[in-house]
């Protein structure tokens, strides 16, 4: 909703939108082939009427309007139509090239001081970058354009109550939540002025929200009430459902569960209906601590599953959803070429029309005109095709290039995604026997680490990279759960070197963890006495590198694969085989092979000690 906000106040700001629809400016454009400012204006307008259709005729038009616009030296329609090419590839994910042309549409705005067409240029940036996760530049620009309306005294306006809160939602996203405070005041002064009911409540219900995240959750009750009331008074039906859920989270830190689950199930009622999968995602996680709370375990554990089960299916859709957006991108720039490729024919055309006309006036100078300038245009001629043609072939070359990246990119995240869900189902196996079998208070007392430990999970899942530290902690959490298999004598150690920054220094996540669970697995669950393993990150001796080692004190691999060969049934490591995938394809992206390390330890006797692993993560 935060990124819709801005974009719908700007593309609303255009006179014709709100009085003709997409159809009826089709008709006008038909009725007038003229090329002139009133085509130019029809032709924009047309663009932003379809901005949210999936309709390849949109960049045709806006190309055309530009085209109009530069002729006629019409710098209203220049700015525009820039900003229209750029909506289409933003619309697209093409970001690279949404950026360009929104940036030439700034720069002209800035050139004559126009400054409603600067702060739309702004903000436009500021929603692309938003979108790529780039908030500090979002903020940066937005600051600029609230800046400018304050200097034009536009201070109570609708627009800059939709800039703030795109501010304030960018400060949200870096979690800098006491930031957000005042702009989201600022933000419920305009709404009250103008006595905009929807920024009421919708401002109301976001302010709580940070009043929460800042453990002030007194004051968010209050506010999250104050919310509900106006979306009840002026049938803000798009907010109610997140009001509820916030209603149900808030009154559960504050120690109501039954108070709690109220809101949750009103708001669960709500998301069904809508169909809002990560709504209900959210609510079923909520729903499964109250019920473990109030000791209701049974449905603690339903929607324990009803969240796991969401969360798959959530993450199949994000896998097809990525595959789609690199197929949309293909697609474009295939047509986009299509549309070079006839633009060229007809210049190709046009300099044929001319050079039969110079032959006929050739001709009639003299013969040797008409040799000199046929030599002159076939000369220039095949020059020009030859420097096309190897443009084209430097083109497509970049393009495939592009194309086998990022479907190696999407081969890892697909990977990552398979990987966690496995993990998942482990750990909860683990709790369930706790459950059945085991201390009932210790398996509720690691339900919430599980679930604690899920939600880290499930956040990094489509990361290609997360901070050492977080992975440090989901270790610790794991091996946490670990624990409950044994009745006594597991331990473990997680340390780091010096020269290593856990805030600073990243790893692809999940990559440790399931050489850590061979090492239980295979090492130490078949053996008897104290059980240990360390674990340690350090850089090498180039700081390219972080080197993870994973030791244990197990009975080795000799003798595990010795106990695994005696089995009836052979089962491969589904963890194992996923890493070692993931490995496989970082070592395509890193040109090399000199990734994992298994060396068996051995006392003086020649008797197996353990097993370390040595994993080499590059940096970059």
């Amino acid at each position: 909703m935060k990124h819709l906000t801005i974009f719908l106040i700007f593309c609303f700001s255009f006179e014709s939108f709100g009085q003709k629809t997409y159809e009826n400016l089709l008709k006008d454009l038909q009725n007038h082939p003229q090329k002139d400012t009133i085509r130019t204006e029809l032709l924009i307008d047309a663009c932003v009427a379809a901005t949210f259709r999936a309709d390849t005729l949109i960049l045709k038009m806006a190309t055309e309007a530009n085209q109009i616009a530069n002729k006629l030296n019409y710098r209203l329609g220049k700015i525009r139509s820039l900003n229209c090419i750029g909506n289409y590839y933003f619309n697209r994910a093409l970001n690279d090239k949404a950026i360009s042309y929104y940036l030439q549409a700034l720069k002209l705005a800035e050139q004559t001081n126009d400054y409603p067409n600067i702060i739309i240029g702004k903000s436009n940036l500021a929603n692309v970058f938003s979108h790529t996760f780039h908030d500090d530049k979002a903020i940066q620009l937005l600051t600029e354009a609230d800046q400018l309306l304050i200097q034009r005294g536009d201070t109570l306006s609708q627009n800059r109550a939709a800039i703030l809160t795109n501010l304030a939602n960018s400060y949200t996203n870096l979690k800098q939540f006491a930031k957000t405070i005042p702009i989201y005041e600022s933000v419920l002064a305009i709404c009250k002025k103008q006595n905009i009911g929807f920024g009421i409540a919708l401002t109301l219900d976001n302010l709580g929200k940070s009043y929460f995240e800042l453990n002030q959750y007194e004051k968010a009750r209050v506010l999250f009430e104050q919310a509900k009331t106006e979306i009840e008074k002026n049938h803000v039906d798009f907010v109610r459902g997140k009001n509820l859920k916030n209603l149900g989270k808030v009154y559960a830190v504050l120690g109501q569960p039954i108070q709690s689950l109220k809101y949750l199930n009103e708001a669960k009622t709500i998301s069904v209906a809508n169909q809002d999968n990560e709504g209900m995602s959210d609510i079923y996680f909520e729903l499964q601590k109250n019920y473990s709370k109030i000791n209701d375990l049974r449905n603690a554990y339903f929607y324990l599953q009803k969240y796991t089960q969401l969360k798959d299916s959530l993450f199949s859709i994000e896998k097809n959803k990525s595959i789609q957006e690199l197929n949309t991108k293909y697609e474009t720039e295939k047509k986009e070429a299509q549309i070079k490729t006839l633009a060229q024919q007809t210049q190709i055309s046009e300099l044929e029309s001319k050079r039969k006309t110079t032959l006929i006036y050739g001709i009639l100078i003299s013969i040797l005109a008409l040799a000199s300038i046929s030599y002159f245009s076939f000369t220039r001629f095949r020059t020009k095709k030859e420097n096309e043609i190897l443009q084209n072939q430097l083109e497509e070359a970049k393009r495939r290039i592009e194309i086998e990246q990022k479907a190696t990119e999407s081969e890892l995240k697909a990977l990552k995604s398979q990987m966690n869900p496995h993990f998942m189902f482990n750990a909860l196996n683990s709790i369930q026997e706790q459950f059945m079998f085991g201390d009932k208070n210790l398996a509720n007392e690691q339900m919430g680490n599980f679930t604690y430990l899920t939600r880290q999970i499930l956040t990094i899942s489509g990361k290609k990279r997360i901070s050492l530290e977080t992975e440090k902690e989901i270790l610790t959490k794991y091996l946490e759960l670990e624990k409950i298999r044994f009745a006594d004598g597991f331990q473990y150690e997680i340390s780091q070197g010096k020269n290593i920054d856990e805030d600073y220094h990243q790893i692809p996540p999940m990559l440790i963890q399931p050489f850590v669970e061979n090492s239980i697995k295979h090492g130490l669950m078949h053996k008897q006495g104290d059980k240990k393993i360390y674990i340690n990150f350090d850089l090498d001796t180039s700081e390219e590198n972080i080197i993870c080692t994973v030791e244990d004190n197990g009975i080795g691999r000799e003798k595990s694969a010795e106990i695994k060969s005696k089995r009836i049934q052979q089962h491969e490591s589904f963890s194992t085989a996923a890493t070692e995938e993931r490995l496989r394809l970082l070592s395509n992206q890193f040109n090399t092979t000199d990734f994992v390390h298994y060396e068996d330890l051995k006392d003086t006797n020649g008797n197996s000690t353990g097993t370390k692993v040595t994993i080499k993560i590059p940096l970059s």
